[in-house]
């Protein structure tokens, strides 16, 4: 009986190459040269180290990203359904996989026993060639030399290009919205805040073609024609990808309350470019400096990312104004303090040092009528637990007035709101207990839900935790959280999710930026990633 020996063959659209055969134990693949047995550009997303293929007794394998961070897909047979690996597990032949998303490198696993099989793989594959002696030995070297050759081509980014666009033309994949949507970009060559050129239906001589809005193409990109099988990526792929964790794409599939928050919120932010202009181009802007004091305090780098974005009021326009006008968990109209608007009782229970706070008319405010002003404090003290004194001579007014006509009272005294670097500290300190590990499910979500619930009432709160195996929504809904206050927390870990996914693609549009600023984000966003994730916004795809 012949000796079994393995191929990873690559599907059709990245141009079908077999590799092989591999007759030892582990098979590697990643972009790093050194230590892969296939190597791929890094420019597909593939890290140097990115999954490992382990032969069994019983000519079964283990398929396990090497890690984490390592987006993995299994295809139980070759048109399976893609699966997300995030540990060991077992294939067979005749099962594929891809690496980077569902719609990456996609390798499917063949084995061999068949002499003459192993040597035709061996002529079409980019692995060792079998060496002869004299002319054998010429041919052979030749041979391989060309399979060397090959493989060098395909696996740079212009002949990826060259064999993933020859097969979409054939298979007639390029009419997709993806590629639509792409191709739009390119010959457009900008993007705008709320539209597009639709220079790639209508390209002329002429540089003054008619510019109109992306909507306008709708019908010929066919984007608002659904069809899962289309091929596209979806919402929770893109998210994954904008938000740069493996695990948001579990959450937006587990969570549907917070995917429903998400999706409205990245209307919102997608339709009101110019309320978000100042967090991209203000360099000593609020939202920098709490970015820098997340970091300070060694926050993980994926939690921040999405974190900072807290600090990314609209309209701030980077202002350090002390008080905002917000709503709390109980649907009332108060004061929100410092750069991420915290309410009184939010902070304290994050454990800051506050000062009582009251939203007033202004007239109250300006009346000095200090038993109406005292009343006004002591309802908001009330309401976050048990009250302290205050002097009344340190009651006083910022004298800004607040949208409607209100105005914040509060009591002199030092307020760690104001202070990015102290409530950076509380958030480690809080958002820390009562939720998964980082790394595993809902690890961020639940940290975000997590500071929006520390504005409910205490008694509230006592009961509320989260782990790995439930979403945050469902986890709420088990502690018997009312739907109002439930809502509230997850409306506010989507304006979070939204701002931190789309702010950074309205800085790619941005026509008069000529590049993303390095001081808000070393690595931007791609722009056909933030392309289709803001035409599925605007055609109800999401």
């Amino acid at each position: 009986m012949a000796k079994m020996v393995t191929f990873l063959q690559l599907s059709p659209e990245f141009g079908g190459t077999k590799f092989g055969p591999f007759t030892g134990i582990e098979i590697r693949l990643g972009s790093d040269p050194g230590s892969s047995d296939i190597t791929l550009p890094e420019t597909l997303g593939v890290i140097p180290q990115h999954v490992k293929l382990l032969k069994q007794q019983d000519e079964s394998f283990i398929l396990a990203p090497v890690d984490r961070a390592a987006p993995l897909y299994h295809f139980r047979g070759d048109t399976g359904e893609p699966k997300l690996v995030t540990s060991p597990l077992a294939v067979v032949a005749g099962d594929s996989f891809s690496l980077v998303t569902p719609h990456g490198p996609r390798f499917l696993l063949v084995v061999a026993g068949d002499p003459k099989a192993i040597a035709a793989g061996a002529r079409e594959s980019e692995g060792p060639g079998l060496a002869g002696r004299g002319a054998h030995m010429q041919r052979g070297v030749l041979a391989e030399i060309q399979r060397r050759g090959f493989a060098a081509v395909f696996t740079s980014r212009l002949g990826n290009m060259f064999m993933r666009g020859w097969q979409m033309v054939k298979t007639g994949q390029i009419f997709s919205p993806i590629y639509i949507v792409s191709g739009m970009l390119l010959l457009a060559g900008w993007f705008g805040a709320g539209g597009t050129a639709c220079a790639a239906l209508n390209f002329k001589r002429q540089s003054q073609a008619t510019q109109v809005k992306l909507s306008d193409c709708k019908d010929q990109c066919g984007i608002s024609q659904g069809g899962d099988g289309t091929g596209d990526p979806t919402v929770p792929e893109l998210t994954r990808t904008l938000l740069e964790d493996v695990e948001w794409q579990n959450t937006m599939h587990a969570d549907s309350t917070l995917y429903a928050a998400y999706a409205r919120q990245l209307d919102v932010v997608f339709s009101q470019p110019e309320r978000y202009r100042w967090v991209y181009t203000s360099k000593n802007s609020q939202y920098r400096k709490f970015s820098e004091a997340l970091t300070s305090k060694s926050l993980p780098p994926h939690l921040v990312r999405v974190l900072a974005f807290a600090a990314a009021t609209p309209n701030r326009a980077g202002s350090t104004r002390a008080w905002s006008k917000v709503n709390d968990s109980d649907d009332r109209e108060v004061c929100g303090r410092g750069a991420l608007a915290l309410t009184y009782r939010q902070a304290r229970n994050l454990g800051l040092s506050v000062q009582p706070d009251a939203l007033v008319d202004s007239q109250v405010a300006a009346s000095g009528d200090i038993a109406l002003q005292r009343s006004a404090l002591e309802k908001t003290m009330s309401a976050a637990g048990p009250t302290s004194e205050f002097k009344d001579d340190g009651i006083q007014s910022d004298g800004a007035a607040l949208q409607g006509g209100m105005q914040c009272l509060s009591v002199a005294g030092d307020d760690e709101r104001d202070d990015l670097k102290a409530v950076a500290g509380a958030l480690k300190r809080t958002l820390g207990k009562k939720v998964p590990d980082e790394g595993s499910a809902f690890w961020i979500a639940s940290r975000l839900v997590m500071l929006f619930a520390q504005d409910f009432k205490a008694t509230n709160l006592e009961g509320l935790s989260f782990d790995a195996r439930t979403p945050p929504s469902v986890a709420m809904d088990n502690a018997d959280v009312l739907d109002s206050r439930r809502n509230f927390a997850v409306q506010g870990a989507a304006q979070l999710m939204a701002r931190a996914a789309a702010v950074p693609c309205l800085a790619r549009f941005d026509k008069d930026q000529r590049e993303v600023p390095e001081w808000f984000m070393k690595k931007p966003p791609r722009l056909g990633s933030c392309a289709i994730l803001k035409a599925y916004v605007e055609y109800g795809r999401l």
